[in-house]
């Protein structure tokens, strides 16, 4: 059977910036790939590099490990060029997304069609670096390029999927912290469903009256509410099959304890972190929150899970870690009220326009004072990062807080509708 090849290599942290840009313009080279690039930084090696450099920049996080290259190989005549752009661009957009900036190709100048990936180190959604340990690629990252090769009519790699789940870096990485990822709030809801079932087709019912589609096919799709992919169950690993949860619903008294969607642990720090300030006086800004954030943590846990509302709760639990942050915030800077929170968005946006002004004023320096200019704008560019990082979670609060009133006030119309009626 032919055997998809692929290789992992990580940029060595002697080579620094330039490395990453060889490496970029390599991959990116017209005479190597027919126009088959794609990727979310840019469509110029020069533009890309820089993309990664500022995100670097502006979580000051330049030195060490640059980036990551991995690169996807398909035997002579496995693949044709649009196939193996096929899969490299769904497997980015699975296991990177929006989180990492990136650039794709596929080299054709060979006999056997072959893709490059290179992306940054450096998240760019919230600053943290990409972390691979030894065994990465063969449990996470292999598994999810079969599953695409599959899905092209693709040969897979043959290893033992049991133990090889390919998953999302997303997932992989919130595993490792603890914190909900969507397999782990699948697996919850099924545990806690088959506690409760009396048979297949009455767990199947309560799936769906917790807001669930599920396809039955050769596999048994699970689609959470407020999600649109799902999971097969043959990724949830071992007792998420249909005949094994038909058993374990027929031994329910046999049952473990149901795996919590966060870590004992991690709920431990959150709550160190937020809960003593449930010793003080909060508003009912404050109060909502620490609600929604609670909620998203241990909804399975309340006395009737169908009464929190099923799409936000899951929703909310994927960015348990935003939902921390945003609390911690609030509560930290004193901010008791939507208004309150709106001054701040203005105040920071002011602040963000003082400083890029200064920094602008300083290019028309004489050459003598060039030290000081450069003092001057690393200064700056602290602040920069610091208001910046601000403006990030102060806008999600705000957006949030638009969508639960949008959702308040229709609620409320068609509540009054009703009572016409």
């Amino acid at each position: 059977m032919a055997i998809t090849k692929l290789s992992n290599i990580g940029m060595p942290q002697g080579g620094g910036a330039a490395h990453l840009k060889n490496c970029i313009t390599y991959i990116m080279n017209p005479a190597k790939t027919e126009g088959m690039i794609g990727g979310n930084s840019g469509t110029t090696p020069q533009e890309v590099y820089q993309v990664m450099l500022e995100t670097k920049q502006e979580w000051e996080k330049e030195g060490g490990r640059q980036g990551y290259h991995f690169v996807i190989s398909f035997p002579p005549g496995e693949a044709t060029k649009e196939e193996a752009y096929a899969v490299i661009n769904d497997f980015c957009d699975e296991y990177l997304g929006e989180n990492f900036d990136y650039v794709f190709s596929v080299h054709t100048d060979q006999n056997h069609m072959h893709g490059h990936i290179v992306f940054n180190s450096v998240n760019r959604m919230d600053g943290y670096k990409y972390r691979y340990e030894k065994g990465d690629w063969e449990k996470y990252i292999q598994p999810l390029t079969d599953r695409i090769c599959e899905k092209y009519g693709l040969p897979p790699l043959i290893y033992d999927k049991d133990n090889k789940i390919g998953k999302s870096y997303a997932a992989h990485y919130a595993e490792k912290e603890g914190r909900p990822s969507s397999e782990k709030i699948i697996k919850a809801d099924i545990d806690f469903m088959i506690a409760s079932s009396e048979s297949w087709d009455d767990f199947i019912k309560q799936m769906e009256a917790l807001g669930y589609k599920i396809r039955q096919g050769k596999y048994v799709t699970y689609i959470p509410p407020g999600f649109e992919r799902g999971r097969r169950d043959s990724r949830l690993g071992t007792g998420y099959r249909k005949e094994e949860i038909q058993e374990r619903i027929k031994n329910k008294g046999q049952e473990k304890g149901t795996e919590k969607i966060l870590s004992p642990e991690l709920s431990k720090e959150y709550e160190r972190a937020i809960f003593r300030y449930t010793k003080t006086n909060l508003t009912v800004f404050q109060i909502k929150k620490i609600k929604i954030f609670y909620q998203a943590g241990h909804y399975l846990e309340e006395k009737n899970p169908y009464a929190v509302n099923q799409k936000d709760v899951r929703k909310n639990a994927i960015r348990i870690n935003e939902l921390y942050e945003e609390c911690k915030y609030i509560l930290n800077n004193e901010i008791k009220t939507e208004g309150e929170l709106l001054e701040k968005q203005s105040m920071l946006v002011v602040k963000e326009k003082e400083l890029m002004k200064r920094r602008s004023s300083l290019r028309s320096l004489e050459d003598k004072e060039m030290l000081n200019e450069g003092e001057e704008r690393r200064r700056i560019n602290a602040k920069l990062r610091e208001i910046r990082h601000e403006k990030r979670i102060v806008n999600r609060i705000v957006e949030e807080e638009k969508n639960l009133n949008k959702e308040q006030k229709i609620l409320k119309e068609r509540t009054e509708i009703r009572h016409r009626r």
